[in-house]
């Protein structure tokens, strides 16, 4: 066990580009985590560590000592004002693509192996599961084009996944949009990487447009669009990546996200509300919004804030807990096993899902799950004592 645990801080510190001693001491505290996926040990960064962004993966083959390292989805600053903050950080032109509400997921090859890794840099074994089944031979294709060694990015949306459920009308259970590939940790340009995702019969987010950087308004007009049609927003580009991307969201999404966060209020809820009231302060500027206008997305937000915490203080009294509900679908011959490696995946997080039904069709498995939320035991010492856990 210590000859393993030294040779694992020797490849960390030769994968980070660190000293050993750093290496073992990263090991040892809260910076990383070690976790294994089918004879793959791997080690993840929880922050920006040494250069690496938060979420670098170090994927390690048991057998050999190979590894490979993927780095973490750089970070993207967010727009509050359009008209001030467009012209002055892009070049000439803007590529405007969609942000979707899903989860971030990186897709690589490793040992011959396609995986899904979260933002955080986990490999989840429905994602990948889900990944294979649908894309598996599009993705060997694209990393054909692309080289093996790139790392393609992209968004999984839809109803049946763990993490962010929205429902999309072309993706309403499950699937997979990219935007973003990279090449020894650079992006490949715009319309190379939609040429080539689309070459590979993969999808791209959609594009809504490339438009100069002095026309903020049509992408503000873009924006109004979304916002009608409930979507989350949208990612401002470079077309050669000479500059980073920024991104901005709609009014419907921030809202929304407090009105889902806030059915768990001490999971999610407290994190949630002043970034996005912060958003919504600024489009009442920029978009000039009418006192009636003011008054009426006022309202809104304190709907969004307050009837979803009562109603989880409710239901709470009511069942005594507070729990996460979604479904999974795992299909092929590992279906089983796959569920199995999630529940022990999730374990392993300290997640423990429980599972509310089964449906079997074949070589189909539709599985209704719950995980708890801490806001349970808060709302518990709350109601016994009388006493607030904030100041």
């Amino acid at each position: 066990m210590m000859k393993q645990n030294l040779e694992l801080a020797d490849i960390v510190a030769e994968a980070l580009g660190i000293a050993r001693d750093r290496a073992e001491s990263l090991l040892e505290g809260k910076s990383t985590r070690i976790m294994r996926y089918r004879g793959i040990a791997y080690v993840s960064l929880r922050r920006d560590l040494a250069g690496h962004y938060e979420g670098t993966i170090i994927l390690i083959d048991e057998k050999t000592g190979s590894y490979r390292v993927v780095e973490g989805y750089p970070h993207i600053k967010r727009v509050l004002l359009l008209e001030r903050a467009v012209p002055r950080h892009f070049i000439d032109e803007v590529v405007v693509e969609e942000k979707m509400d899903g989860h971030n997921v990186r897709v690589v090859e490793f040992n011959g192996e396609i995986l899904a890794i979260t933002r955080g840099g986990l490999i989840c074994p429905y994602t990948t599961h889900r990944i294979r089944l649908a894309y598996e031979s599009q993705i060997r294709k694209l990393l054909d084009y692309a080289g093996a060694d790139a790392v393609i990015a992209g968004e999984v949306v839809g109803l049946e996944n763990p993490y962010t459920r929205y429902h999309y009308p072309e993706a309403p259970e499950w699937d997979y949009f990219v935007f973003d590939i990279f090449k020894s940790r650079e992006p490949v340009p715009v319309f190379e990487r939609r040429r080539l995702v689309d070459d590979a019969g993969m999808k791209n987010v959609p594009l809504h447009g490339r438009v100069p950087k002095d026309d903020w308004r049509y992408i503000a007009g873009i924006v109004a669009m979304l916002d009608d049609l409930g979507r989350e927003g949208v990612v401002l580009k470079d077309p050669l990546y000479r500059v980073e991307p920024l991104k901005y969201t709609t009014s419907f999404i921030n809202v929304n996200d407090i009105r889902e966060g806030m059915k768990y209020p001490f999971d999610e809820g407290h994190t949630f509300i002043f970034s996005r009231v912060l958003r919504q302060m600024f489009k009442a500027i920029e978009e000039e919004w009418s006192e009636e206008k003011l008054r009426e997305e006022a309202a809104r937000l304190g709907e969004a804030i307050l009837v979803p915490a009562v109603e989880s203080i409710v239901r709470y009294l009511r069942e005594g807990k507070i729990q996460e509900e979604f479904t999974l679908t795992f299909r092929g011959p590992e279906a089983e096993a796959v569920l199995e490696e999630f529940i022990d995946f999730s374990a392993r997080l300290g997640i423990h899902v429980t599972i509310l039904g089964v449906e079997k069709w074949r070589d189909l498995i539709k599985v209704k799950m719950s995980k708890p939320k801490k806001t349970a035991e808060v709302y518990k010492r709350i109601l016994r004592t009388g006493l607030s856990p904030l100041d």
